[in-house]
């Protein structure tokens, strides 16, 4: 993340435009992250901006934190960015994992079930941006993989994996729980050779201590797209 972050930094109007919410909803997982220190993870307010371009890096190398709106128009850390994706070849990372997660071969994951506002920092454009894709794999019962993928540049993407656990405090009637054990059945489901993964892994999310128990295990996982 930035070092200096005491300006406010505005909501990209892309966001609005590719999240369809009502600025009054409670967004699942809502609470509101508060930093201890500068260049944590902090929740910022709502205002005019333009997405960046395709090519800009996202809270240096890889964003750290999920954000979604609270109660009051301000957008708070409420969970952990938890798997960073490379692919070193000439197909696109996020090609890479469209074919995985929303290509034809995969009927059991879909992009058409409506999404609480999400986003990740982008240090560089100084502002909020939405993820590219966000799926799920619809199952009996709660416990559904939820995968959000933001594209950094050709080589890299940022995925956010979770499972929807049904909590009817919820205005989307579900929160955000099972960060290792939903990066574990991502990591299951790449299956294929071309696949490597790296685990055990760390990300530091530059977060408070008490909200980082609070996640608990993010299940933490680098993979690399080798194609044959």
């Amino acid at each position: 993340m930035d070092d200096d972050r005491s300006h406010t930094p505005p909501i990209s109007g892309g966001l609005e435009r590719r999240c369809d919410y009502h600025r009054d909803d409670s967004p699942l997982g809502s609470g509101v992250g508060r930093p201890e220190r500068p260049g944590q993870c902090e929740s910022v307010a709502a205002g005019p901006g333009s997405p960046p371009g395709p090519g800009a890096d996202r809270e240096r190398k890889y964003p750290n934190c999920v954000y979604q709106p609270d109660g009051d128009g301000n957008w708070s850390v409420t969970m952990p960015i938890n798997m960073h994706v490379t692919a070193p070849g000439e197909q696109r990372a996020l090609a890479a994992i469209d074919a995985e997660l929303a290509g034809l071969e995969n009927p059991r994951w879909t992009r058409v079930l409506p999404d609480a506002p999400t986003a990740a920092w982008d240090s560089d454009g100084g502002q909020l941006v939405a993820p590219d894709r966000s799926v799920r794999r619809p199952r009996l019962g709660d416990a559904w993989t939820h995968v959000h993928v933001w594209e950094l540049n050709a080589d890299r993407v940022a995925l956010h994996a979770h499972l929807d656990v049904i909590d009817l405090e919820y205005a989307y009637l579900h929160r955000g729980d099972g960060y290792h054990v939903a990066t574990r059945r991502v990591r299951e489901h790449l299956s294929a050779s071309n696949w490597r993964r790296e685990t055990p892994y760390r990300i530091e999310y530059d977060i408070e201590a008490a909200r980082r128990a609070d996640w608990g295990p993010t299940g933490d996982t680098k993979l690399e797209y080798v194609p044959d």
